[in-house]
């Protein structure tokens, strides 16, 4: 099979498994375990899986100067991501969060910009108000009535979008000079343990014996398709096709959420959800056409 084949059905495979994640963890929390329990069991699953990784993949050594730059990789990347986005999912619906999160590109521009100095152009700008426009609309038009509960979770899904994006950023230098593996490895290394201060506790207190099969699978799915494949199959992704490319596909994540939640009955679509999926597609596309290099892929 062609390479750049194998790159584009593997960015396929990733972000339908993220669609999907967004209603594997709702049928966890809050019934079978708190958002605590689960950040946990995510962040030290996937860490006990990379750690099992790393007896067969080789290992670099990371230079003095570069460990505090993992250390935060870790606190923004899994101690604050995995709690911030499975919290959120506790309080609003899958397919807010969903749409909300491909915001995410939105926020990569804002932080390439002040930290690695990439030039915000006027089309760009352009496109970040109309992307936050969406995210917005979405928040204060998402209910019948005003709900403080799911407007919290939908605020909680744009501080996940925004705190992601910064790690995004944040990692690039290190991807430049490790391999993916490695950062990584060592970003759940530091990222997870974190966890243990507000998750130790509710995790212990779970009666895993009277959690169903079905919720057992969910978690199995969280842990080892939508936190650890994912990593392996964007990892595949990027070694043949660009960044840009690799973004767009985000936009699959909240059609494939929506449409599993709506054939379950857990959600529906309103004229706003579409007016502002329309919106946040609107300004990440108007980013990505405002990049003055030319596409590769």
């Amino acid at each position: 099979m062609n390479s750049k084949i194998r790159a584009h059905i593997a960015l396929l495979a990733a972000n339908i498994i993220y669609g999907v994640n967004f209603i594997a963890v709702q049928q966890i929390i809050p019934t079978h375990m708190s958002w605590q329990s689960l950040a946990l069991l995510r962040g030290f699953g996937a860490l006990a899986l990379l750690l099992a990784a790393a007896l067969f993949i080789k290992h670099e050594s990371i230079d003095k100067k570069d460990w505090w730059r993992l250390i935060i990789a870790g606190l923004l990347g899994v101690t604050i991501n995995q709690s911030l986005l499975v919290w959120g999912l506790e309080l609003t619906s899958s397919v807010n969060a969903a749409i909300i999160m491909t915001s995410n590109p939105l926020f990569v521009m804002i932080f390439s910009a002040l930290l690695l100095k990439f030039p915000i152009t006027p089309i760009k700008a352009l496109g970040v108000l109309v992307g936050a426009s969406g995210a917005l609309l979405l928040i204060l038009t998402s209910h019948n009535t005003f709900s403080f509960t799911h407007s919290l979770g939908d605020i909680i899904i744009v501080s996940n979008a925004i705190l992601y994006a910064l790690y995004l950023v944040w990692i690039k230098p290190l991807m430049t000079k490790y391999s993916s593996f490695t950062v990584m490895k060592f970003t759940f290394l530091f990222g997870a343990f974190p966890v243990l201060l507000y998750g130790l506790k509710p995790t212990l207190e779970v009666s895993f014996s009277e959690i169903p099969l079905y919720v057992y699978g969910a978690i199995l799915f969280v842990v080892v398709g939508a936190t650890f494949l994912t990593y392996f199959f964007k990892i595949i992704g990027l070694q043949h096709v660009n960044p840009t490319t690799v973004s767009i596909y985000i936009y699959i994540q909240p059609i494939i959420a929506s449409i599993i939640a709506i054939y379950m009955g857990n959600d529906s679509f309103s004229i706003y959800k579409i007016l502002a999926m329309i919106l946040v597609f609107a300004g990440v596309y108007i980013v990505t056409i405002s990049n003055k290099e030319k596409l590769k892929n």
